[in-house]
């Protein structure tokens, strides 16, 4: 019954039907997987009964532990949304549930209102076992208070005077002020008012009432934005269309809003008029440009009167046209003025097409308050430097723009400095903002403000704002706070409040929501509902998925049609675009799903210069994420395609995945015995199709992996290792090999290259860390590859998942057989790189290097501060307590040891045991070198690199290796977690190369 009501509640918390879970009972330990379907108590307690009758007995591999014993227990768990660790103890006695926690892992709040689930669970299942277990509320009042009213934005009155009214007033305060600019020309408050006149002044002589929807035919000039005030005081619907629009294109979405009049300027026709030869209905046009003077109108529009209608794409391919009213159109605008503090002396830029909702409040905020607006033509835009340089020449104080745009800006900006002028604040907005992008912003402008803008058309643009003044203190950048008179709801499908923390979909409800989509019942049933939390008033579902967080903001989690899962793993589609951004040169990325069921591949397309080769681009992803999140393919484009609103057209990207294939070389048939086994071997390791196979193409190029790498070794019954295949051959080569009768017999070699056969100059060895092995180091080999650095990994003996009975060395055998197999192998400079318990063995071989006179031209040791001997006695300790599975039940909540969730137990055992013997055989031996420095003492220099965000080793200090040195350089990266090797290749290979050099130019 304990174990039912947990499931329920940890479904809703997660987000997620399939649970695997720990089970503590009795004393024993066992894994139950299941899967949380909608049903009565009656049958979940069903299913319950019968996971855990086969439940596989053991501890590991659960995602959440559960300890139903009386007492007390210290286990731990790993995590998918939600972590239950070290003994969540749950006993129901006289209706009381305790609950004991790690403080590091949620704070006493949220665990008392998990109790509070849990409580209302269990009083459901005893009282309701007919009753649907999805259907029961888990938020208590309070909770629910909080996330309807705590969390809205703040309460103002938006007033009986809109937008009309507003501007009005302006004008009458200082009628000679600029208000707008496009190229040469320039108007006035005066001449904008007007000008405007005359178009209101034009359809209302010409019959228009109320909310009659009026289509403004033009480009971005200041005829537009006459235009629009124009429509806007004569109290009639803005609907912007673009001239340069398909005939039939223009001629749809006049149709659909059932358009009155047609506003135009001269050179706007040609589509426009083969449009409106094919209405049925006559459409009357008016030229803005030959209106005569008008009076102002003399009635005022209402905050209930329809004001603009914007159409967007839709699923179906028929665009949806979203309505918004004056009040929600008054409401945004007041925003943009409190948050980005506009003025009378601030220039705002008017960049975004004027089919894109964003270009209203571009236009007309700033002459809520007196501000002026600069028109910027697209061509402007896309030669950034005259960009950079129309921001400058007209004291621009804020700009907006699309995340796409902003990476090509501050590329331009990180090539060729300059000063940006007025420049204090850039919005962004219309895609997911990138942590790297902010760094790299605010690490040439930290005094500009950054504000990461989210919301929809549907709710009159911007719902949230996320004002940034630096980098953010979390690995990501959140959507921010709810606007004024903006409540936000993260909901279940039923528009169930979810817990708090919990994923769910982003719900806007207030002043916000639109009207809906015009003359379309079905599609505005489906997006907006009556809001179950405020009576009297709607919501619109956004279709985008998020959760809270602590402080009230909230952490975008995608799009629910990018929210995929490959091989049982959830994937965030964005986290990977966001690494492949990270890669120089690369303008803009998408990821796509090709492909159904267990065949889903992920597919990666990238607008980069032709130099970067896919091969770079997925060695540098398979440095950063999990094996599960790197496409099978990335294919390289001159320029990616957009929609009509400058956003990526994955649609279309979806279409190319499923014909472009997955091998990036030619295709040569395989043909001999061995090639055509190897090619079988791939396609099913790989789940790519056996014919897209080619004898030129490589392993790690296909798509794969660590893990892939070990399914094939073991697919293959041996007969070919880790080491084979770690160089990436062409399937050819692996072939012969293959087919090599005594490879089995012959003594494996120690020391691995990475680096393609021409690379020539030093040679870097590296020793990996603990459990690791030599393929964790290939992406720093593509790195140094064009840097005359041959990159040479240390596969340690017993770690090879191909060799389960090989005997594990101590710290001075390897080193001693690395040696030998340098003086026999390696010819020029050799530096060493020993990372974490690598260190160990990098520095014992620099010392025998020294001994025979040949000393390294660099001894590197990363994200290995050596504290003193308590610490290293600790870490023995607590491995040596531990179970090999158990130690790689640990290793799985560490991104590096990702691979590890799908290995067979006797594999994962093997981890284990790897593991243990790397912390105790190489703390013993620097044990001993703290004991007799002397001894151990390198004549040169030691570089010691470690990151600032290592949760393992968070100090920046280099210890106690002078000790052991007679120089040290200390040196920390600004990101990269404890595995920055993997991480961040590219400034691991910067600082080897900085070394390197110093080391050179000293000779």
């Amino acid at each position: 019954m304990v174990t039912a009501a947990a499931v329920a509640v940890l479904r809703r918390v997660v987000g997620e039907r399939d649970l695997v879970v720990g089970i503590r009972s009795g004393g024993q330990e066992s894994r139950l997987a299941i899967t949380v379907a909608d049903g009565d108590w009656r049958s979940l307690l069903a299913a319950v009964a019968q996971a855990r009758a086969d439940a596989a007995p053991g501890a590991g591999g659960y995602e959440i532990l559960l300890d139903l014993d009386a007492g007390t227990t210290e286990a731990a768990a790993g995590a998918v949304g939600l972590v239950i660790a070290v003994g969540l103890v749950i006993s129901v006695r006289g209706g009381e549930i305790r609950l004991r926690h790690r403080d590091d892992l949620f704070d006493a709040e949220h665990a008392r209102r998990l109790g509070g689930y849990l409580l209302r669970a269990l009083r459901s299942v005893l009282t309701e076992p007919d009753a649907g277990h999805q259907d029961l509320t888990l938020p208590a009042e309070d909770e629910t208070r909080h996330q309807v009213h705590g969390l809205a934005g703040p309460a103002r009155p938006v007033g009986a005077a809109m937008f009309p009214e507003l501007f009005a007033r302006r004008v009458r305060a200082h009628p000679e002020a600029p208000a707008v600019s496009h190229g040469g020309r320039s108007w006035t408050y005066r001449e904008l008012d007007e000008r405007s006149d005359r178009v209101a002044g034009a359809l209302l002589a010409a019959g228009l009432v109320a909310e009659d929807v009026v289509g403004v035919v033009t480009e971005r000039t200041l005829g537009w934005a006459a235009a629009t005030l124009g429509v806007l005081k004569a109290g009639g619907v803005y609907l912007p269309i673009r001239p340069r629009f398909p005939a039939d294109r223009i001629r749809t979405q006049l149709e659909v809003a059932a358009v009155r009049f047609v506003l135009s300027e001269a050179g706007s026709h040609d589509s426009l008029d083969v449009a409106l030869a094919a209405l049925g209905e006559p459409c009357p046009r008016l030229l803005i440009e030959d209106l005569p003077a008008a009076a102002a109108p003399a009635e005022s529009v209402a905050p209930g009167q329809l004001a603009y209608i914007y159409f967007t794409s839709g699923s179906t391919g028929l665009p949806k046209g979203a309505m918004c009213e004056h009040a929600t159109l008054v409401n945004h605008l007041l925003a943009k003025v409190d948050d980005l503090d506009l003025d009378a002396g601030t220039a705002v830029a008017q960049t975004a097409s004027q089919c894109f909702d964003i270009s209203l409040w571009q236009l007309v905020a700033p002459l809520l308050v007196g501000g002026r607006v600069r028109i910027v033509d697209t061509e402007t835009q896309l030669d950034v430097p005259a960009f950079l340089d129309e921001l400058a020449a007209h004291d621009i104080g804020v700009a907006q723009l699309v995340p796409s745009y902003f990476e090509v800006l501050v590329t331009e900006l990180e090539r060729r400095p300059r000063d940006l002028g007025a420049l204090r604040a850039v919005s962004v907005t219309g895609e997911a903002l990138k942590l790297d992008l902010v760094r790299r912003w605010f690490a040439r402008h930290p005094g500009i403000a950054l504000v990461n803008a989210y919301g929809a058309t549907e709710v009159g643009d911007d719902t949230m704002h996320e004002v940034l003044t630096g980098e953010p203190d979390r690995p990501f950048v959140t959507v921010g706070r709810s606007l004024r008179n903006v409540r936000t709801y993260i909901v279940d499908a039923d528009l169930r409040l979810v817990p708090l923390g919990s994923p769910g979909e982003i719900a806007f409800a207030g002043v916000c929501v639109g009207r809906g989509y015009i003359n379309d019942e079905e599609r505005t049933r489906q997006a907006f509902a009556p809001d179950p939390h405020v009576p009297g008033e709607r919501l619109y579902r956004t279709g985008d998925f998020g959760r809270w967080l602590p402080e009230g903001r909230i952490e975008f989690l995608g799009r629910r049609d990018q929210q995929v899962k490959i091989r049982g793993f959830r994937i965030e589609i964005g986290e990977i675009e966001g690494r492949l951004l990270e890669l120089p040169g690369v303008r803009g990325c998408a990821v796509v799903v090709d492909g159904d069921g267990e065949a889903r591949k992920l597919v990666g397309f990238y607008a980069g210069p032709p130099e970067l080769a896919e091969a770079d681009v997925r060695a540098h992803l398979a440095a950063a994420l999990p094996d599960y999140m790197v496409p099978g393919a990335c294919h390289r484009m001159d320029a990616l395609p957009l929609t009509e609103n400058g956003k990526v057209d994955r649609k279309v990207l979806a279409e190319l995945a499923a014909t472009l294939g997955h091998a990036a070389a030619g295709y040569a048939a395989p043909s001999t015995p061995e090639e055509n086994a190897l090619a079988t071997a791939w396609a099913e390791v790989l789940n790519v199709p056996v014919e897209r196979i080619s004898r030129e193409d490589r392993f790690f190029q296909l798509g794969g992996t660590s893990l892939a790498a070990v399914r094939l070794v073991v697919r293959l019954d041996r007969r070919l290792s880790l080491r084979d295949l770690a160089r990436d051959p062409a399937l050819g080569e692996l072939a012969l090999r293959l087919r090599a009768e005594n490879r089995a017999n012959g003594t494996p070699s120690l020391l691995h290259r990475l680096s393609p056969d021409g690379v020539r100059g030093v040679n870097l060895v590296c020793f990996p860390y603990a459990g690791g092995n030599a393929v964790n180091f290939r992406g720093l080999a593509a790195e140094l590859a064009d840097h005359g650095v041959a990159v040479f990994g240390v596969e340690l003996p017993g770690h090879d998942l191909a060799r389960s009975g090989e005997a594990f060395a101590d710290v001075g055998a390897v080193a001693a057989a690395v040696r030998a197999e340098i003086a026999a192998d390696l010819t020029g400079p050799v530096a060493v790189w020993g990372h974490c318990a690598g260190a160990a063995h990098a520095l014992e071989l620099a010392r025998l290097l020294e001994a025979d006179g040949a000393a390294a031209a660099a001894v590197f040791v990363g994200a290995a501060p050596l504290d003193g001997p308590e610490p290293l006695r600790a870490e023995v300790a607590e491995v040596v307590a531990m179970a090999n599975q158990e130690i790689t039940a640990a290793l799985r909540e560490d991104s590096s040891y990702v691979e590890l969730d799908e290995l067979k137990s006797e594999r994962t055992d093997l981890v284990g045991a790897a593991y243990r013997h790397d912390v105790v055989s190489t703390n013993a031996y620097l044990l001993g070198a703290l004991a007799d420095p002397a001894a151990h003492r390198l004549a040169g220099e030691l570089h010691v690199v470690n990151a600032a965000d290592d949760p393992r080793h968070p100090s920046a200090s280099a210890g106690r290796w002078p000790e052991l040195a007679a120089r040290v350089d200390a040196r920390v990266l600004p990101q990269g977690g404890h595995y920055f090797v993997r991480t961040v290749p590219d400034a691991v290979a910067a600082r080897v190369l900085s070394a390197l050099e110093t080391v050179a130019a000293a000779r």
